[in-house]
Parts: C-alpha cells; sequence; structure tokens
C-alpha cells in the first residue's frame, strides 16, 4: 500500500494451524503456540487471534528511530506543519514517564528533524479521514503536547522505516498514560477540544496497530472518549453580524469564528466514526444512537472548510453571513428514505445534492449502525442453526408470520434496512461516481461491509477464528456451514441448492474483495480497506473449508461465471487462490485463501 495506517500483524490474519481442523468434525486441539507476529511478545495466548496475556514481557525499543539527511522523506518533507524547538521540548517533558516503571526507560525519542517529518507525515497521509484542526488558519505551536505527541505516533507508522512500528507503539503507551494522568490532575481537560482529539487519536491508534496490548487499552477506553464528546460545551456560536460589518475585519473576524464552531462540530463528529469503527470490528452495539446525534448540525461543504482566507471564504457565501448548515435527521432522511417513502418537498433532492461526501459517510454508519444492531438481535432468535422458526416449501422463503409474528417484523426490518442501504447508494453513485475524496473511497468499502453483516453471523466467524479459544472454533465454522447452505435470515427448509442470497453474497465478497486489491486508491483507504479485505478474506476461507463436495462444485461454477464476466475477478490471484480451494480432488486447501490475505495486507 503506498499509505496504510498501523496495519494488523500479517501473520495475525491467518489463525494458527492448531485452530483450523484437518476435517470439519475433527477434533481440536488445545495447542495454541505459534511463531508470533513482531511486535507482539510470545506468549501462550498468541496463538489465539483475540487473546493477550497482560504478564508477558513488555515491549522494549532498543534502537532509536534515525532518518539519512538524503532519505526521500527529507527530500519530499513540507515543512508547512514543523513545530519549534521549544514546542518539541514541551512534547519531550510531556512524556517523561510519571510513575517508576522497570520499563520507563524503553522509550527512545527521536531528533526534532525526524519528529517533524513525522509530524508532516500526519498531515500527508492522515489528516483527509480526521479533517478536524483547520488547516488554514493552523499554528501547530499553539496545539497542546498530547495532540502532537498523539499526530507523531500515526504519523511514524507512514514513514514506514526500520523500528518506527515499535515506537509508535511505545510512544503510543506513554502518550495513554501521562494523558490519563493529567486528566486525573486536571478534570477541566476534558472539556479541551485539543485534549478530546489527542484522546481520540490515541484510541485510534490503538484500536488499529496490530499491537494486542493497545487494542485492548483502546476498546477499555472508548467509553471515556465517547463520554467527553459528549461533555463538550456546545460549540461556540457564530458571533452575530453587526452593523459595522463592513469594516476591513468583518470577514476575518466571522470566518475565525465560523472556523471555532466547525471544528468543534466536526471533533464530534471523528468521535462519532470512531465509535462506529468499534461495532464493525468487535461485532457490538455503537455507544452513540443515531436519537443522540440527529439534532448535531452537519459538516459544512469543503470548499468553505478549505478556503484559504477569510477573503474567499466570504465570496463563496453570496451575501449569507456564514455557509448553509443543515441537522442530520434531514440528511439521514433525504440520503437513506427509498424513494416513494413521503420525501416532502420542503425537502432536498433525492438525489443528495448539497450533501458533502463526510455527510454521506457519516449517513451510511448510521446504517451499519443499525446492520449491527439487527444483526445482535438476530442471533438471540435461533440458539443453534439447525432451529426453523418458519414452515414452508422446500425451496420458498417464508414471509408470514405463520408462527412467530415477532421473527417475521425482524425480518422485514432487515427488508427495511437494505432498502436504505440501497436508496443510500443509488444517491451516492449519482452525486459522487467520479470522486475520488478518502469519505468516498471508505463509503464504497463500508458498503460491502454492511452487507456482510446483514447476511451472515460475524459472531460465527469471530468463534471460527478463535475467539472464545479453540474449543469454540469448530462450533463457529459449523454454524456458518449450516447458515451459508440453508439461508441465514430466509430460512429455507433444507434444499439440495443453498439459497439464492448465499450465492450472491460469495459473488459479492469476492468482488468487494477483488475491487479493493485492485486499487490503489481503495487500499490506501484505511482502516476501511483493511478490515474489508481481511474479514472478505475470512469470509471466504469459512465457506470453502465447511462445504462439502457437491456444495463446493456450484460455488466454483459461480466463480467460472464471475471470472468469464468480470475481467479483474478473470485475472486476479483470488480467483486462482479459490479455485484451489474449491478442487475437491486436492482436499482442504482453504489455509490458501488466509494466506493470500496475509499476503494482501
Amino acid at each position: 500500500m503506498s499509505a496504510a495506517v498501523p496495519v494488523p500483524n500479517k501473520a495475525a490474519a491467518v489463525p494458527p494451524s492448531e485452530l483450523i481442523p484437518e476435517n470439519t468434525d475433527a477434533t481440536v486441539t488445545e495447542r495454541t503456540s505459534r511463531a508470533s507476529s513482531p511486535p507482539n511478545v510470545p506468549s501462550q495466548e498468541d496463538g489465539v487471534a483475540f487473546a493477550w496475556d497482560p504478564s508477558s514481557r513488555t515491549l522494549r525499543q532498543t534502537h532509536p528511530v534515525s532518518i539519512g539527511a538524503q532519505h526521500p522523506l527529507f527530500l519530499r518533507h513540507n515543512p508547512r506543519f514543523d513545530m519549534e524547538e521549544s514546542t518539541w521540548a514541551s512534547v519531550r517533558a510531556f512524556l517523561e514517564p510519571r510513575v517508576a516503571h522497570p520499563d520507563s526507560d524503553d522509550l527512545i525519542l527521536p531528533s526534532l528533524a525526524v519528529a517533524r517529518v513525522f509530524l508532516g507525515l500526519f498531515f500527508e497521509g492522515f489528516y483527509d479521514q480526521s479533517p478536524v484542526l483547520h488547516l488554514p488558519s493552523l499554528r501547530v505551536d499553539s496545539l497542546p503536547a498530547p495532540l502532537i505527541s498523539a499526530m507523531i505516533v500515526i504519523g511514524a507508522t507512514y514513514s514506514r522505516i526500520r523500528h518506527t512500528r515499535r515506537f509508535s507503539i511505545l510512544m503510543l503507551d506513554r502518550a495513554r498514560q501521562n494523558l490519563q494522568h493529567s486528566i486525573e490532575g486536571s478534570r477541566t481537560l476534558t472539556r479541551d477540544p485539543h485534549i478530546v482529539y489527542a484522546y481520540a487519536l490515541l484510541v485510534y491508534a490503538g484500536l488499529w496497530c496490530g499491537n494486542k496490548g493497545a487494542f485492548e487499552a483502546a476498546e477499555a477506553s472508548r467509553g471515556a472518549l465517547v463520554t467527553y464528546a459528549r461533555r463538550l460545551l456546545p460549540p461556540p456560536p457564530r458571533p452575530e453580524p453587526r452593523g459595522d460589518d463592513d469594516e476591513p475585519n468583518a470577514d476575518e473576524r466571522r470566518w475565525r469564528g465560523w472556523v471555532r464552531s466547525e471544528s468543534h462540530r466536526r471533533l464530534r463528529w471523528y468521535v462519532f466514526v470512531i465509535d462506529a469503527q468499534f461495532s464493525v470490528i468487535l461485532n457490538m452495539r455503537s455507544s452513540m444512537s443515531l436519537a443522540e446525534v440527529c439534532r448535531w448540525e452537519c459538516p459544512s461543504s469543503e470548499r468553505y472548510w478549505a478556503s484559504p482566507s477569510a477573503t474567499t471564504w466570504a465570496s463563496l457565501l453570496d451575501g449569507s453571513p456564514y455557509p448553509p448548515t443543515r441537522p442530520f435527521s434531514l440528511a439521514y432522511r433525504a440520503l437513506s428514505m427509498p424513494r416513494g417513502n413521503g420525501l416532502h418537498a420542503s425537502q432536498p433532492s433525492p438525489t443528495g445534492s448539497g450533501f458533502g461526501c463526510w455527510t454521506f459517510f457519516l449517513v451510511l454508519n448510521c446504517l451499519a449502525s443499525q446492520g449491527v444492531d439487527w444483526s445482535q438481535d438476530w442471533s438471540m432468535n435461533l440458539a443453534e442453526p439447525h432451529d426453523s422458526p418458519f414452515v414452508g416449501g422446500s425451496h420458498t422463503r417464508c414471509t408470514t408470520a405463520t408462527h412467530n409474528p415477532y421473527l417475521a417484523e425482524r425480518l422485514q426490518a432487515r427488508e427495511n434496512i437494505l432498502a436504505s442501504l440501497d436508496a443510500w447508494y443509488d444517491r451516492f453513485i449519482i452525486t459522487y461516481r467520479e470522486t475520488d475524496s478518502y469519505f468516498a473511497r471508505a463509503s464504497h468499502i463500508l458498503h460491502g461491509l454492511l452487507h456482510i453483516h446483514l447476511h451472515t453471523s460475524l459472531s460465527d466467524i469471530q468463534d471460527a477464528l478463535g475467539k472464545d479459544g479453540p474449543q469454540g472454533v469448530q462450533t463457529g465454522l459449523s454454524r456458518l456451514q449450516t447458515f451459508f447452505a440453508k439461508g441465514y435470515a430466509g430460512h429455507f427448509r433444507t434444499t439440495p441448492n443453498p439459497p439464492p442470497e448465499s450465492l450472491d453474497l460469495f459473488a459479492r465478497v469476492i468482488a468487494d474483495s477483488v475491487s479493493i486489491m485492485g486499487s490503489q486508491a481503495l487500499q490506501a483507504t484505511a482502516p476501511y480497506s483493511i478490515f474489508g479485505v481481511f474479514l472478505s478474506h475470512v469470509f471466504l476461507w469459512a465457506v470453502t473449508k465447511t462445504s462439502p463436495e457437491a456444495l463446493k462444485a456450484q460455488l466454483g461454477t459461480r466463480l467460472c461465471e464471475m471470472g468469464a464476466s468480470s475481467a479483474a475477478v478473470g485475472e486476479s490471484e483470488l480467483r486462482e487462490v479459490l479455485e484451489l480451494a474449491l478442487s475437491a480432488e486436492d482436499g482442504d486447501r482453504s489455509r490458501g485463501v488466509l494466506v493470500h490475505a496475509a499476503q494482501s495486507l
């Protein structure tokens, strides 16, 4: 990838061989050892995807991070966001150990020149997915040390040079500990937007750095982050136009007041996005609900936010004192309501014109949250995959509530989410088909991830990866196989063929994965590209591993049809890997799908 945030360890994407039975009815052994993926420390639990041993040895940084004067990172470095030496001194002081610990000397900070490079990489590689700071008016030296530390942690991961990943994880841990210590000393910090933004970046870095200890700390900090975002004071009011607004500095005054208000608004939305990422990854409900955010104002258009000066900004307003704003509830209805469901004439056109790309992405996150909630509710309906709440023909999905009106209601709720998802996609394609912004690319990937949530059990996928230990792997695989063969939400009775929804999901997952891996722009859209490729491959691995020969033949036929109709699929390595995995005479070759995932990441 040309640019990627901290990614999960490649080997961590592949369940150890001891956790993958040779046959679907094999007994899972208790062995969990495998070669650890640096920088995770070897431990007995390291062989299980979700486990971490807190008593294991901590990471140590034995080499400082250095960059040669002629390194390309120095040669193309933009000094626009360089900090002064006094600012770097305050950052170093902030990162001093607050409590005595045997490993307190393990963090070796780089030189000011290297720190400046890392800070520049944050703005170059990461800023587009968290556009909270107003770049045209930003003075880096005015930012607090915790925020600069968090930005360096993330920026360092874009350098792709030796020792930076270990350094980032250690600096992340130190910054997180010291920021928490500072907050405990002065709770007023939790009302400072810059401090809350620093906290958000540290949570994000822990979530995606690939280190299990950092991930667990980020998971534990999620609730505090959401609470701090909720408790932020309302955005500062925009200055009211005055009678002397013809004076020379009137535009400057209104511009800077609007920037403060808009930055505050964007910070809360960024916390909402991080909370939604936890929901998608961990298969748990979001902490922030649609009811909570529906009255928030949508982020303003990028053309206003990116205006380099007050004069340019004012020239875009067409005589208005400020850019137009819309409540999020209006955007949600306009972008996700299926056609013909009664949009009022006063509401925006169903094409989605007038809404920014970030707003489209936020609406999609709300639909994803609803999808996760539905999946959680649905998982309670069937204790075992052979349960059947409906009675119907052998080839007909039941849509009536003959035996259980509640289950029929839940199925209808799923259909409503899918209809909203289709409506959103139609308007997104019309409005942003040719757009190459980060949020447009992330929306493309998240759209595919949501379909996986609505068509298979994420809990069973987690079990198949070893979330509940070796004993749960076989159960997860068996449930995935049964639901794929008989229908996850449609509840087909036993038939010789899988339901069309299962085959369609198989094809969609392949197409989405090939699309991501075949586009450098999509590959650079971390973390969604990482999770999209990973989850797609795990799903395909589970299907190919557990399917009987007759079903493998049908999947192979569908794969051939895709290869014939799509050059991208036909020429992809994934198609070759799947063909090998589906080849009955070759035995179980499904592990190659996971190996391909690790290589792709």
